[in-house]
């Protein structure tokens, strides 16, 4: 982790997932759902990952307390010069056996920190990161073997592997790939006054001794008297030897690119030459019976004092990284373009949905006719529902889905006001027509059965006769009860209209008499012999031409009450 501030930008990246799934993705609500979901669960069970990643530094953290106390010692300028070197492998004890905290060692040109568990490679350098943000890009790798250690190859392959992916979670948590070494410490032959650090590295510039000169191991192996120049060739071949078996069996292992993790390529190669306790049956041993057919002779072991090779690491090279929080704010602002963009994309998809669908309302609605009132109605409420959609956009503000500028509703506007305007509601259906008056009723009664003969008196029995008559006959305002009287051409005709007339009058009068009509709706008329219905050359046709006939008259003012007749005089 370093000093990279882990929590506040996974706080930022989840509130950008939620804002994208809440408010601008055109999901349905489920999966608006589904995805807040498996969005916290995500970022609850990276931050419980962080959170135990945490506590794991804390178990190197005297390594860093005792690194701390002697960087106070050392004046500032070193402290950010210094090159940090890790110092890992079966061997890391030997290196740290005189130092009374036996974890770190400061020397002039560099600081070694000892990480016997190769596991804790990562959490080592992502602390000293985090304590140090300026030691970033000054940190190495020294890892030590002791090859006498490993019984079989499989053994080791398996604690080269372990270590190849530790460095590779190191590199990783760092930012960069870590560089490093590799020290082998390995029985080679007798021991000489002065131990002597042998190196090699992959640009093939052979062995050499790890002096100022930089000696070659060929240049070396002819100095000195007889003595120490036949045991420095037999070291020359033993060296040799040990480098062909670190090529095939340790740095073939490390740099194997069938494997997942990395390559690991050391920058170089030292060896030191020490006697000290193994497995008898080692796979260094093997590797040399194997090649000589001798058993070496076991030697005891010795106290032999294991220096550091600083001028291996002399040439480390040296990165400059972003530092944690720089690294924090690029990355938020990919979080953010990333959000933009998504959110601008989500967006115009969004307003392209919303112009396709209120476009085909509007074409809907105009294709169908004018005099289809029904679905013209149904469309034309569709588009009264648009309008006010874009209404509320317009006052209210667009939501955030069709914001980021691309909002484009206020284009439709328009033409939907000019569709609604178009509508031609259905014309009105035509008035009801006026109820048809009844035809008035025309009541003939017989003259010789109310009358006698020349007379206009009525007779006794004519009662129920009239009473049949003033049922049929209503009065009604605006109607005339017109009551006339008629006879045939017998006798005198002035004589014949005058009882004409006086048998209407008796008749009206009777009807006034034995109802509650006004006399107001009454009048009488006596036409004599002048309207006959029938012959009167024959005596049936003379008996229906004797007759009293009762009609409905239409006439405004008939039938009316006195305040109803003022005030139609007055119109």
């Amino acid at each position: 982790m370093g000093d990279y501030p882990w929590r506040v930008q996974l706080l930022y990246a989840t509130c950008l997932c939620l804002a994208l799934l809440l408010f601008f993705l055109p999901l349905p609500t489920g999966w608006v759902v589904i995805g807040c979901v498996l969005t916290l669960l995500v970022s609850g069970y990276k931050g419980w990952r962080t959170l135990r990643y945490t506590k794991q530094i804390r178990h190197v953290s005297p390594y860093l307390d005792a690194l701390e106390q002697q960087l106070e010692t050392l004046p500032e300028r070193l402290r950010r010069r210094l090159p940090v070197i890790l110092v890992t492998g079966n061997a890391t004890a030997g290196y740290f056996a005189e130092q009374q905290n036996q974890h770190v060692v400061v020397t002039g040109k560099s600081i070694w920190i000892a990480v016997p568990d190769v596991s804790e490679l990562s959490l080592t350098a992502d602390a000293l990161s985090g304590r140090w943000p300026e030691m970033a890009g000054r940190i190495g790798v020294l890892f030590t073997l002791m090859p006498e250690h490993f019984d079989s190859q499989a053994s080791l392959t398996g604690y080269l592997q372990t270590f190849r992916q530790s460095w590779a979670d190191a590199s990783k948590t760092c930012g960069y790939t870590l560089p490093g070494y590799l020290a082998v410490n390995a029985k080679l032959g007798e021991q000489t006054n002065v131990p002597q650090w042998f190196w090699w590295n992959e640009q093939g510039s052979g062995i050499r001794l790890l002096d100022d000169c930089q000696t070659s191991l060929m240049s070396w192996s002819h100095q000195g008297d007889e003595k120490q120049r036949c045991q420095r060739q037999h070291l020359t071949v033993v060296l040799e030897t040990l480098q062909q078996w670190l090529d095939k069996h340790v740095l073939q292992v490390l740099s194997d690119t069938q494997q997942p993790v990395p390559q690991w390529i050391p920058g170089a190669v030292a060896c030191l030459n020490v006697n000290h306790s193994g497995v008898s049956d080692n796979c260094w041993r093997s590797y040399l019976r194997d090649i000589t057919t001798l058993s070496l002779p076991v030697t005891l072991a010795s106290a032999q004092t294991m220096s550091l090779p600083e001028r291996l690491v002399e040439q480390m090279p040296v990165y400059c990284p972003m530092s944690g929080k720089k690294r924090a704010i690029c990355h938020a602002l990919i979080f953010s373009a990333l959000f933009a963009a998504i959110a601008m994309a989500a967006s115009a998809y969004n307003n392209s949905r919303l112009l396709q669908n209120i476009s085909g309302d509007l074409q809907a609605y105009h294709r169908i006719p004018m005099n289809s009132y029904d679905d013209k109605l149904d469309s034309l409420n569709v588009l009264k529902v648009d309008r006010a959609l874009l209404d509320k956009y317009y006052r209210q503000g667009e939501p955030a889905r069709l914001g980021v500028g691309l909002y484009i509703g206020s284009r439709l506007i328009a033409p939907l006001d000019i569709a609604i305007k178009s509508y031609q509601p259905p014309p009105p259906p035509p008035p009801p027509p006026p109820p048809v008056e009844e035809a008035p009723k025309v009541v003939r009664l017989d003259s010789m059965s109310l009358f006698d003969t020349g007379k206009s008196a009525l007779k006794t029995g004519s009662t129920k006769v009239l009473v049949d008559a003033l049922i049929n006959i209503k009065a009604k305002p605006g109607w005339l009860i017109l009551v006339s009287g008629h006879t045939d051409i017998t006798g005198d005709p002035q004589r014949n209209q005058l009882l004409s007339l006086a048998r209407a009058e008796s008749v009206r009068d009777w009807m006034i008499e034995t109802s509650d009509i006004d006399k107001t709706c009454f009048a009488i008329q006596g036409y004599g012999a002048t309207q006959p219905i029938a012959d009167n050359t024959t005596a049936e046709g003379r008996a229906a031409n004797r007759r009293v006939e009762i009609s409905l008259v239409p006439e405004a003012s008939a039938c009316q009450s006195v305040q109803q007749q003022q005030t139609l005089q007055q119109n």
